[in-house]
């Protein structure tokens, strides 16, 4: 769900997101992935790890400030009921790869089998 609402957003055309490093890399990219959170029966709350990577750390940085901003109105999607930035951080993968980490937790209403 939130890599398509990531593949919609306007600021973020050509620059794709999904759950896996492409084999492919584009010279900027978005990753998702759920790392925690809890869960019930009515609701999820899932802790999720949104990776933006880019040629250089100022780039990486900027995407990172680009996807927050999409990340704050993921409570436009009907079953997100809340959003909230946990952190925002340089988290690079060896010297030659830079990359910025949004931890982000979404409290998803989840929908009744009855």
């Amino acid at each position: 769900m939130l890599v398509v609402f990531l593949n919609r957003w306007p600021e973020l055309d050509g620059i794709p997101a999904s759950t896996d490093v492409p084999a492919a890399r584009p010279e900027r990219f978005v990753t998702v992935e759920r790392v925690g959170g809890a869960e019930t029966p009515f609701l999820d709350k899932p802790l999720m790890a949104v990776q933006c990577w880019a040629a250089t750390r100022m780039q990486a940085s900027n995407l990172a400030q680009t996807v927050k901003h999409a990340l704050e109105r993921a409570w436009l999607l009907p079953q997100v009921a809340a959003v909230r930035i946990e952190s925002t951080v340089n988290h690079p993968l060896g010297e030659s790869t830079p990359r910025y980490q949004i931890t982000v937790e979404l409290t998803v209403h989840k929908q009744s089998d009855l």
